[in-house]
């Protein structure tokens, strides 16, 4: 289920799950759509308190517990860090009740109908107060790596360029398909994704990447290196990329421009 960041870069947009009326609907229809036996396992999965520690789950059902990880990783990431375990309990006890058909459909609608506008306000409100914490963070990192690092540059859209080695060969462009080796870091130094440490460049058009990429490796000649400070406009938004890149993250690349071909 993983992808690395360069798989993230080449694509112009990304589809964030965004916890909507919908979702208890797609649930539903889920365990419906998976036939009368697969949906039976999942229920009794979910009897057992969702797959938690403390249960035994036996080899036969053990597929249907990865498809329960699976739906936890695609929808989890984005709630985890905004909704307390009593409301991710109460969640579970919704997706329950729902599975094993506790109510009709049109009771689970108009349930949905009444709540359902509370919870996206509550969870937008949520996301929001993340993201702004997300860009007080970026805020202190920045000033003090540009007055730790007199050489680096803030240019007109936000983007921190640091050159570190300046290159003698050619120049990219925006028009350019560009080889490189980069690390890609969080603001706690965690290395989330590296074609240094895969032992492979990657090559790619520059117009294909976020914009932070655009702007910072058009700046460098062949042989050269500098590091790329991206505030979210120029990365992957408020949206992020969960659960690798947080809602409204800044991101830190060190590259290395190996040709422009």
């Amino acid at each position: 289920f993983q992808k690395t960041i360069m798989q993230l870069l080449i694509s112009t947009a990304f589809a964030v799950p965004i916890i909507t009326m919908s979702f208890s609907v797609m649930c539903l229809s889920f365990g419906k759509h998976l036939g009368k036996s697969r949906s039976s396992a999942i229920r009794n999965l979910i009897r057992l308190k969702g797959g938690s520690s403390d249960v035994t789950i036996n080899e036969e059902l053990k597929p249907f517990y990865a498809l329960g990880v699976n739906v936890a990783r695609q929808v989890g990431s984005d709630l985890k860090d905004i909704l307390s375990k009593e409301e991710l309990q109460s969640m579970l006890q919704g997706f329950n009740d729902s599975m094993l058909d506790k109510f009709s459909l049109d009771e689970e609608r108009n349930l949905l109908m009444k709540y359902g506008p509370k919870l996206n306000e509550v969870i937008q409100s949520r996301a929001s107060e993340k993201v702004e914490k997300e860009n007080a963070k970026a805020a202190n990192f920045v000033a003090d790596y540009l007055t730790a690092n007199p050489g680096a540059t803030k240019t007109s859209s936000g983007l921190i360029f640091h050159e570190t080695l300046v290159g003698s060969g050619k120049q990219a462009s925006l028009d350019s398909t560009v080889l490189v080796h980069y690390h890609g870091k969080l603001l706690s130094g965690v290395v989330f994704d590296s074609s240094v440490d895969r032992g492979e460049p990657i090559k790619f058009p520059l117009r294909n990447v976020i914009k932070g990429w655009q702007e910072g490796v058009s700046m460098m000649k062949i042989g050269g290196k500098a590091t790329l400070i991206c505030p979210p406009d120029l990365a992957y938004g408020d949206s992020g990329s969960p659960p690798v890149i947080a809602p409204g993250a800044t991101l830190v690349f060190d590259v290395e421009l190996l040709d422009v071909l």
